[in-house]
């Protein structure tokens, strides 16, 4: 199998790194640049076997992405043939320019699973936001359920209200008290009609004698 046009591509390789979430990088301590093998004319096994020897250590889990996307967004992995067909063939897109990234995990990190996580849509977010809000929603009735008083008090009233009259120290009106004020009242009209001695001018100087809460004659 032959290269389309007898062109190659350019596959950069990523390696001795490991891949980090939120966002999705890849933190590369090597990179090698390869634009002189025909990987049109290889097959799943043998590219496995030339990235093995060029690395010098086994290559399980390799991954690819276009040089135009973001990581998450167009990461792939290759696992067989199929897929290392699709990476070539994505490869000589004229949107690619000929021009791919082989990322190498050595980690065996879950790397699909994190690019899915933060590619997810607009509608997948709004699912997980309703559904944690739900979760909130349910905790929070858990959590404050607790037994109403068996005294409610209302504040509908300010004068003579026996709750306020409690908190402010003030007595308690009742029957009894509205009876001793109206005795308080007949002792006090009594007091009004009392009569005291009254002063008599006639009464010589020398004889007068001054008496408490004597009156002026009128």
């Amino acid at each position: 199998m032959e290269s389309p046009n007898g062109t190659y591509l350019t596959v950069d390789f990523h390696y001795n790194g490991m891949f980090a979430p939120n966002p999705l990088v890849y933190l590369d301590l090597m990179r090698m640049s390869v634009c002189d093998v025909d990987f049109h004319g290889m097959n799943y096994r043998e590219f496995v076997l030339w990235v093995t020897k060029l690395k010098r250590r086994i290559c399980d889990n390799l991954y690819n992405c276009s040089t135009h996307e973001r990581l998450a967004e167009g990461i792939r992995r290759i696992d067989n043939d199929a897929d290392y067909f699709d990476f070539i063939e994505d490869g000589y897109m004229a949107k690619n320019e000929l021009r791919m990234n082989v990322y190498i995990d050595h980690q065996n990190e879950p790397i699909l699973n994190w690019a899915d996580k933060e590619v997810l849509t607009g509608d997948e977010v709004s699912e997980l936001v309703e559904d944690d809000d739900t979760d909130s929603y349910i905790s929070d009735i858990m959590e404050y359920e607790y037994e109403l008083d068996d005294e409610v008090h209302t504040l509908d009233k300010t004068v003579d209200d026996k709750f306020l009259n409690k908190l402010c120290g003030k007595p308690i009106p009742n029957s009894n008290q509205e009876e001793v004020n109206e005795d308080d009242d007949e002792v006090s009209d009594e007091d009004d009609e009392v009569v005291f001695p009254v002063f008599d001018d006639n009464q010589e100087w020398d004889k007068m004698v001054p008496v408490l809460e004597t009156k002026d004659k009128l």
